[in-house]
C-alpha cells in the first residue's frame, strides 16, 4: 500500500512540475520584413539568436517571423506597439528620427561592411545613450552593409559627370541626397519593384551592393556597374527589443544577449555582407556585367561635392546638444582601428 501510495504522489509531483517547467523556457518573437533567406535574416539576426539560446541553455527561445506586419519604415513602430519582442530595420527609412545614429551614413565614411558595422556600434555605445532616438526600445546591435555601387542598366558611368541627369532609385533618405548633389535625380522604390523600373525606363540605374543586385533579381537588366573606392554612403540597420520585453527576461537571460551582441553583431554583419557580395559579383560576371572603378579624381571631387551633407548633420548635431565634431571623430578613428584593408603583415 505504501508503494502504491509512493508511486502516485510521485506522478501527482510530476504533474505539478510540468507547468513550471513550461514557465522557465521564454519565447520572443521577432519581426521580420524580409525573406527568411535574405542575408540579413539567415547570415545575422539568425545565427545571433541561435548562440543566445544556446548560451541560455534554451531557457530563451526566438520565432522569426515568416510574414511582415508591415513595409520596412514601419517596423520601429511596430516595435515600440510591443507587436513584436525584438525587431530590425533600415534607420533611413524614417527620414530625420534617427539622425544622430546615421552618422555612419554620411559619405564616404564606411569603407567595408567590418568598419562601418564596427564604427557604427561603438559610436553609438559610447555617444547613444544621450540621443534619446530609441525610446521605448532597448537597442542591441547596429550594422551596416557592404559598400554600393552605381547599377546602371542604361547608359554608363566613367566618370562622375555622366550622373548628370540619370534617374537613379534609392533607398533611403541620404542617398537621396547623395544623388542630388552629383546630378542625378532621386527615385526612391521598393526593390523589388527597382527591375521593373529599369525594364520600363523608370529608373536608369540602381544604387545597391552587388549581393542586392543578385538576390532581388536586378542582374538581368543591369549592364555595367561603378565601384566608387571609399565606400559612398551605407545604410544604418539597427537591432533592438522592446524595452518592456527586455525588462522581463532574467539577468542571466540579458547577460547571454549582450554577450551575442553589439560587436557579435558588427562582425556576423561584415561575413554576411563580404559573403553575399562574392556570390552576387560572380553572378554578376556570368551574365557579363561590366565593372568599373571611378577614378582618384572623380573620388575627390565627389568627397568635395557632398562636404555639405557633414555640415549639415554637424548643425543638426550642435542644435539637438551634442558635439558633433567628437562624435565624427570617435567614428572615423573607429573605422581605422577595424577596416577590412589593413595591412597586418609586417615584413622587416
Amino acid at each position: 500500500m505504501n508503494c502504491i501510495k509512493g508511486l502516485m504522489l510521485s506522478a501527482a509531483f510530476s504533474l505539478a512540475a510540468v507547468p513550471a517547467l513550461a514557465q522557465d523556457v521564454t519565447t520572443m518573437q521577432i519581426g521580420s520584413w524580409l525573406p527568411p533567406h535574405h542575408l540579413i535574416v539567415s547570415g545575422i539576426i539568425k545565427p545571433w539568436a541561435e548562440a543566445i539560446e544556446e548560451e541560455t541553455g534554451g531557457s530563451l527561445k526566438f520565432e522569426i517571423m515568416t510574414s511582415p506586419l508591415g513595409p520596412p519604415p514601419a517596423q520601429f513602430d511596430l516595435l515600440l506597439d510591443q507587436s513584436f519582442d525584438v525587431g530590425y530595420g533600415v534607420s533611413g527609412h524614417n527620414a530625420g528620427r534617427f539622425t544622430m545614429t546615421q552618422v555612419i551614413d554620411l559619405p564616404f565614411m564606411s569603407p567595408d561592411p567590418w568598419a562601418g558595422s564596427a564604427a557604427s556600434w561603438l559610436t553609438y555605445q559610447k555617444f547613444g545613450a544621450e540621443y534619446g532616438e530609441h525610446n521605448g526600445a532597448h537597442v542591441v546591435g547596429l550594422f551596416a552593409h557592404s559598400n554600393p555601387n552605381v547599377n546602371m542598366a542604361k547608359g554608363r558611368v566613367e566618370k562622375l559627370s555622366d550622373l548628370e541627369g540619370k534617374t537613379i532609385r534609392v533607398g533611403g533618405n541620404v542617398t537621396g541626397r547623395i544623388m542630388s548633389e552629383l546630378g542625378a535625380s532621386p527615385v526612391q522604390l521598393p526593390p523589388t519593384e527597382a527591375q521593373t523600373a529599369m525594364s520600363r525606363g523608370v529608373a536608369d540605374g540602381i544604387t545597391f551592393p552587388s549581393e542586392s543586385i543578385d538576390f532581388f533579381g536586378i542582374t538581368p537588366v543591369i549592364s555595367s556597374i561603378t565601384r566608387i573606392p571609399g565606400g559612398l554612403y551605407t545604410d544604418t540597420f539597427w537591432v533592438a527589443f522592446n524595452q518592456d520585453s527586455w525588462d522581463s527576461l532574467t539577468d542571466e537571460q540579458r547577460a547571454a544577449v549582450e554577450k551575442h551582441s553589439g560587436m557579435g553583431i558588427a562582425m556576423l554583419a561584415g561575413w554576411a555582407w563580404t559573403n553575399g557580395d562574392t556570390y552576387g559579383e560572380a553572378k554578376l560576371t556570368e551574365n557579363g556585367v561590366e565593372f568599373i572603378s571611378l577614378s582618384e579624381e572623380d573620388v575627390a571631387a565627389a568627397q568635395e561635392k557632398l562636404k555639405p551633407l557633414e555640415t549639415e548633420w554637424l548643425a543638426q548635431a550642435k542644435e539637438k546638444g551634442f558635439d558633433g565634431e567628437a562624435i565624427l571623430a570617435y567614428t572615423r578613428a573607429m573605422v581605422e582601428k577595424y577596416r577590412a584593408d589593413k595591412s597586418v603583415n609586417v615584413v622587416k
